[in-house]
């Protein structure tokens, strides 16, 4: 396989360059090569593209060889440079070697043109991994200098008596100092000054310390340090030493925190461990500051609770007869009571000031010099205050009043368990009288509920069998006067047969209430089984309203049927019942001249439960109640003034009516009696057992209300 080569050439005939491609593919390259004849092209060739060798001919009309050198080494590129000439002598060849070619032939004899270009190829390659093994050391030493100045610890190199050879930046900074004040300098005196060296670290002779000596205070800096030392040894040198110094001043103060706080969290615990005994409260209080005492290192603590207007000594510990005397009691008039009872705590040097002529002697006699008081508060409210003074010339910092702020509320919460437990237990005994008295209540109660289900099945077995006996002799009166109203032939005046009409209307009434109170009674007595079998509710409600036709022909009121006509597994009986209570309810409530409509659809379980806001109101477990992937949807819409919100979920209780009945329609003949309000708890019962759903929405525009039921298909129908 023939190797590449990237050539240049220098020359003005064409055909010595093809003397000389034929020569390079001879010996095993593939040329890629273009040919200049001015040092200008020449330029441009070496800046835009990148070249392996240069070849050139020695002497040319507007270029020669030697100022071909010339502007390669102005390109700052080191490749070979070949002088292939037709006729150059001995100085001239001497004189292009100095100048930088590598090498001269001569064009009639070029049979060490493929050794020479071979010598040159690896030369220049020598040459350039040379040139970058300098480069990575000189990058490797740049590096190694950052590093060694930006390590946050602080490196000294000494000799071996100790004297300063070499630092990094951070001992500069550490020192304010310039680094030839450093150099040269004992490094034991560079950390101590003039006073004697404690620290086996710096002695000489020296030994080495590979693992750090810690804790380590300098008195020319500030904090705390470890000093750690290595032998270094460099090929033709003498021996030096390294040493590592650290500053570990946030480690020391981590670590003293750390323990401030296992001794505050100790404390906290033992006090809250003491708050959860069973002990009287006196005795837990002074089990408190026996604690504290202990702890925190307190000389004189006590506690006062409020008692009247006044603050009661009720523990102390470290007291004298004389102190203890004057606490006894604290008057809420003084200045800084008054302030602990707003919730401010106080703190002072100097406490006597502040307190009673006869406190302040006692108190400057045992030489309490610090002072801190911290409110008992529940919430917003004080109970009481906890005191604390010690005889050290000091001042209690924030984080101790944090703390003992900590366990003064904890003590506040304990003072108010008991008072309320003291409450609780007046309250006990009354509760336990009022259990004995609750429990033969409901002893009652119970007895009641029993009575009142025997009520109940009686009033349904009395409602059943007087429904039954009521229905044949109102049929018999109802089919007589219809018989005489449309078929009779009976010569009436208008009033004559105005009395006959409203007799009608009063037996279809008393009919309508009959067959509800049947259906009631079956309802609750759990007794409606749903006989169901495929039917088309559209044709069953024109059926039912086939029953209004008479009644409706003074009221003017358009009835309008569109929808799916898809048959769905109902009671054909229940279903009728149901959709003749709502088109009854819509036809008395839609004024003369307006339009009920019945719609019906075929929805899947998505669409439904998309209205969970509607239908939720009316089923609280909506939708885990919704049963079957497809369902049948029937709307009854009328335009009255509707039904308000508030009231539209009780409308399908028992017994329950909506307003005057003159509110809803503007009729002056039929369906404009008030209403058992039992026709809308039948549907819910019918449609309950069908295993459906039933609830009532306003129309869009406000104008009326919409009535739905929605009967499970029992299939996948979509």
């Amino acid at each position: 396989m023939k190797r590449p080569l990237r050539i240049l050439l220098v020359e003005d005939s064409e055909e010595d360059v093809l003397l000389l491609l034929r020569v390079l593919k001879d010996g095993g390259f593939e040329p890629v090569w273009q040919r200049v004849e001015t040092a200008a092209d020449m330029g441009r060739a070496l800046a835009e593209q990148k070249w392996d060798l240069v070849i050139s001919d020695y002497n040319m009309p507007q270029f020669d060889a030697l100022e071909a050198l010339k502007v390669l080494h102005g390109s700052n590129l080191d490749l070979p440079f070949i002088i292939v000439s037709g006729k150059i002598g001995e100085d001239l060849a001497i004189a292009a070697m100095k100048s930088g070619a590598h090498d001269y032939l001569m064009k009639d004899n070029l049979s060490r043109l493929m050794p020479a270009v071979d010598r040159e190829l690896r030369e220049a390659a020598d040459r350039q991994k040379h040139r970058s093994a300098q480069e990575d050391i000189r990058r490797g030493k740049m590096q190694w200098e950052a590093v060694f100045d930006s390590v946050s610890d602080l490196i000294i190199i000494t000799d071996t008596v100790g004297r300063i050879t070499r630092c990094n930046r951070r001992v500069i900074t550490y020192f304010c100092c310039s680094y030839a004040d450093i150099l040269g300098r004992n490094i034991g005196r560079l950390f101590y000054g003039e006073e004697n060296i404690s620290s086996k670290a710096f002695l000489f002779p020296h030994k080495f310390h590979a693992a750090a000596e810690e804790d380590l205070v300098f008195p020319l800096l500030n904090g705390w340090f470890s000093v750690a030392s290595y032998p270094m040894n460099v090929e033709n040198e003498p021996v030096s030493i390294v040493f590592i110094i650290r500053d570990i001043t946030k480690r020391k103060k981590m670590e003293e925190e750390k323990r401030v706080i296992d001794r505050e969290l100790l404390t906290l615990y033992a006090i809250a461990f003491r708050l959860n005994t069973k002990q009287s409260l006196e005795k837990i209080m002074e089990e408190l500051l026996f604690q504290m005492h202990n702890m925190l290192r307190i000389e004189f603590s006590c506690i006062h609770t409020l008692r009247q207007k006044e603050l009661k000594l009720t523990a102390s510990l470290g007291l004298d007869q004389d102190l203890e005397k004057g606490l006894k009691s604290l008057h809420v008039d003084l200045p800084w009571v008054k302030s602990m009872l707003k919730g401010k705590l106080a703190k002072a040097r100097t406490p006597a000031r502040l307190l009673p002529a006869n406190v302040a002697q006692a108190i400057t006699r045992v030489g309490i010099t610090a002072w801190c008081t911290i409110p008992l508060r529940i919430g917003s409210e004080v109970i009481g205050v906890m005191m604390v003074a010690s005889s050290a010339k000091k001042s209690y910092s924030d984080r101790e009043v944090f703390l003992l702020t900590l366990i003064a509320n904890q003590l506040a919460v304990l003072i108010e368990n008991y008072t309320l437990y003291d409450q609780m237990r007046e309250k006990a005994t009354e509760l336990q009288r009022s259990r004995k008295a609750l429990k033969e209540n409901l002893l009652e109660v119970k007895r009641a509920n029993i009575e009142l289900d025997r009520l109940n099945v009686a009033k349904n077995n009395f409602i059943g069998m007087a429904s039954h006996e009521l229905k044949t002799p109102i049929t018999s009166i109802m089919g007589g006067v219809q018989f005489l109203l449309k078929y009779g032939g009976l010569q009436m005046t208008p009033e004559q047969e105005n009395i006959l009409i409203s007799v009608y209307e009063g037996i279809g009434q008393l009919k309508c209430l009959v067959e509800n109170l049947l259906s009631i009674s079956r309802i609750e007595a759990k007794e409606i089984i749903p006989h169901k079998k495929p039917l088309r509710l559209l044709v069953l409600c024109k059926e039912v309203y086939g029953n209004f036709c008479l009644p409706l022909t003074g009221r003017k009121i358009t009835i309008d049927f569109a929808g799916a006509e898809d048959e769905v597994p109902v009671d054909e009986s229940l279903a009728s019942l149901a959709i003749r209570n709502l088109l009854e309810n819509a036809i008395k409530f839609t004024p003369d001249g307006g339009e009920v409509q019945i719609r019906g659809e075929v929805l899947g379980k998505k669409d439904i439960v998309s209205q969970s806001r509607t239908i939720g109101p009316f089923y609280r477990n909506f939708p885990k109640n919704l049963s079957g992937s497809c369902f049948y949807r029937l709307n009854v819409t009328d335009n009255g003034i509707g039904i308000p919100a508030e009231e539209q979920v009780r409308i399908f209780e028992k017994f329950y009516g909506v307003g005057d009945i003159a509110y809803h329609s503007s009729g002056t003949s039929d369906f404009m009696s008030k209403g058992t309000g039992l026709g809308l708890s039948i549907v819910r019962g019918v449609m309950d057992a069908h295993g459906g759903l039933v609830w009532v929405s306003q129309r869009k525009d406000a104008s009326g209300s919409v009535f739905t039921l929605l009967f499970p298909m029992d299939s996948d129908c979509l």
